[in-house]
This record gives C-alpha cells, structure tokens and sequence, in this order.
C-alpha cells in the first residue's frame, strides 16, 4: 500500500509529515481543490508518496487551486503521463501509475481526455519526478530539504520536422544545464551549501526554474547573503522577508530588518518577538492571509477577542476561529471559578479548603490561558 506525506504545504488542512493513505489524501486534496478554486486561492504543496517500507518512491510539488488537477494522483498521473522515458523507466512508470489509480476511491477516478493537439502537448514543460529510493531519514533532513527534492528538471518538446535539428541542439543544451543544477543541488543535499551557492552564481539565473530560485534563495538566506536573495528576486525584498518569517528564525529576520526595513517586516518582527502593542501600532502593513491571523492572535494575548473576531472575519480560517472560541470559553471558566471563590468567602463559617482548592484551580486556569 502507498501513502502520501506532505512535507510542506502553504495549507493547514494538510499538516506537515502526517502520512496518510492514497484514499485519504485523494478525498481531502480533492476537496482542497473545490475550494480554493470557487475561491480564487492558490496554495503549494510539497509531498513524497511512500512505499509500505516508508521508502520514498516519489517527490512532487502542487499547486491547489489551479484547476491543473482534481487531486493529488491526478496531479502525479498528468505530470508523469506526457514525461518520454527510456522502455525501463516507462515500465517502471506505468506500474507505478496503475499501483496508484487501485488506491484512488472509484468516484474520484478521473478519465484524462488526450491532448487536443501536438502544440499544445508541445508547450508542456514537465517536471521530472524521483522514482529512485532514498533512505527514510533523509525526509527529516535539513530545512531547505523539500525545496532541494524537487529540483532536478527536464523538458519535453514535440518539434515539426522543419525545426528538429534546432531542437535537438537546444534540447541537448537544456540537458547539460539540468545537469549543471542538478549536480549542483545533490552537493547541497549532502550539506555542501557554500559549494552549492558557488556554483549556482556560476548560472544565469534566468535558465532556472521559479522552484530552483526558491531553493536558491533558501541557501542564500541559510548563509545570510540578503543583498543576493533580494537581487535574485527582481529586488523585491518583501519576497525574501516572506519567506524568512515563514522560516520562523527571528535573529535572521531581524538582521534582515536592519539591511532592508519595511513596515511588513516591522509587523513580522513583533509578532515573532511577542511584542503585540507594537504590532498593532505598525502602519503600512501589507496585510495577507496569515499576517490576518498573526493579528488576531495578538489581540487574544491583548484580552481583546471582539478586535480578534474582527480580524478573523477576514479570512476563512476554522482553525482561527475555533481558538478564539477556546479561548472565549477559558474566560468563561475563570469567571466561574472566581465566583465560587468569592461566594465560598462570604459564607461563614468558610471551608478554607474548598476555598484553596478553588483558587488553585484559578490560578492553572489563568495560567492554562496566559500561554495559550
């Protein structure tokens, strides 16, 4: 039996490193799916699908919303299905694809319709998979790790008889670059990051893809080279400040502050740091999706739950909005409790033990709430 484990994902409906079945993970990435396209939202996703020994025997990356896919296997199925191998590797694919679609509930399974024509099959650029078997160990490797699983990359183009000469060179360019990247990527699999980094400024940068960038601007930012992250991202510092916040490392996104302040990275700052004051003094903020619930969350620990629901109101979150209920719910339960405290007290005689236990309870309550 396969599964799926989701080692990165833009998405808290998908919790990183939970394994789950192919029929799980089919039911709730199709459901994903539905929503954030009636929405109009994208997420990324990273995933491995596991054999029954834990061995990956696929890395892959997705982008829910985008219409490209009803599910997760539908999305591995149009990735693999155009991607031209040697007759071992088809093989190896085509067992792979039918190991899948077993797994997949029988209303989900999905009919392709073949390509309307050889251009639009042509202006495919498909990514190749890992169809070889790591260790398990390397999953929970380094931070940057599901990034660099994902960077090898080929391409597939159908060319017309009047321009295959042309192809073919362009092709066999294409591959020793992708050779180039993906050497330079396994030497920063095996932890040589300043080997990776110099090899990878020996590249034009526009010859790698968006995911490649991302992995090069981890590197960058692992070995705090700012000036070079933001330079890779069309100077557009708001884009690394991004990606260092999500990283959570609040030394990095202060220094990084320092070189390049904004009012996003102000706010950002803060809320790492447990500032909540200043968090809501801070103009300018780009607000997103989670800087809408960094805030919410900050009012809780201000004891402000009517500013919390309104920032909730912002955005569909029902894990948001169930921690305000908890918390809400808390309060409540400490109200409680101090009013049996003072009417124990007035009565007399008094039950000093009832009374100690009471307030004991109290005080767990608060504390439960503070760290909340």
């Amino acid at each position: 039996m396969l599964s799926v484990m989701f080692i990165k994902s833009e998405t808290k409906e998908l919790k990183p490193f939970q394994k789950l079945s192919i029929p799980e993970a089919c039911e709730i990435t199709e459901t994903l799916e539905t929503q954030y396209q009636r929405t109009k939202k994208k997420a990324n996703v990273d995933f491995f699908i596991l054999d029954e020994q834990d061995n990956e025997v696929y890395a892959g990356t997705w982008s829910i919303g985008s219409g490209r896919a009803c599910h997760v296997v539908d999305h591995i199925k149009k990735k693999l299905i155009s991607l031209k191998m040697d007759d071992i590797q088809e093989a190896r694919k085509r067992s792979f694809l039918e190991q899948l679609e077993k797994e997949v509930p029988d209303h989900l399974k999905v009919v392709d319709d073949p390509p309307s024509s050889l251009e639009e099959k042509a202006e495919k650029h498909i990514q190749t998979p890992i169809l070889s078997t790591r260790n398990r160990r390397l999953i929970y490797g380094g931070g940057i790790l599901s990034l660099l699983i994902l960077s090898a990359t080929c391409f597939s183009t159908i060319a017309t008889s009047q321009d295959r000469a042309e192809t073919i060179q362009d092709l066999q360019k294409q591959v020793k670059l992708e050779q180039k990247i993906t050497g330079t990527y396994e030497r920063a699999l095996l932890g040589d990051s300043e080997g990776a980094l110099k090899r990878l400024s020996f590249i034009n940068e526009q010859s790698l893809t968006d995911e490649q960038k991302n992995v090069y601007m981890s590197l960058l930012i692992d070995q705090k080279k700012y000036e070079k992250a933001v330079q890779l991202q069309g100077n557009h510092p708001e884009v690394v400040e991004n990606m260092i916040s999500k990283k959570g490392d609040v030394d990095a996104l202060k220094e990084f502050q320092q070189s390049f302040p904004s009012p996003n990275g102000a706010f950002d700052l803060a809320y790492h740091e447990q500032r909540w004051k200043d968090m809501m003094s801070q103009s300018g903020v780009e607000m997103t999706d989670k800087r809408y619930e960094m805030k919410a969350y900050a009012y809780l620990k201000l004891d402000k739950v009517k500013e919390a629901k309104e920032e909730a109101a912002h955005i569909q979150n029902q894990d948001l909005t169930q921690k305000i209920e908890t918390y809400e719910k808390m309060k409540k339960e400490i109200e409680a409790t101090k009013k049996q405290v003072e009417e124990e007290q007035k009565k007399d005689p008094k039950d000093e033990k009832k009374i100690q236990s009471l307030t004991d309870q109290q005080k767990k309550q608060e504390e439960a709430l503070k760290n909340f």
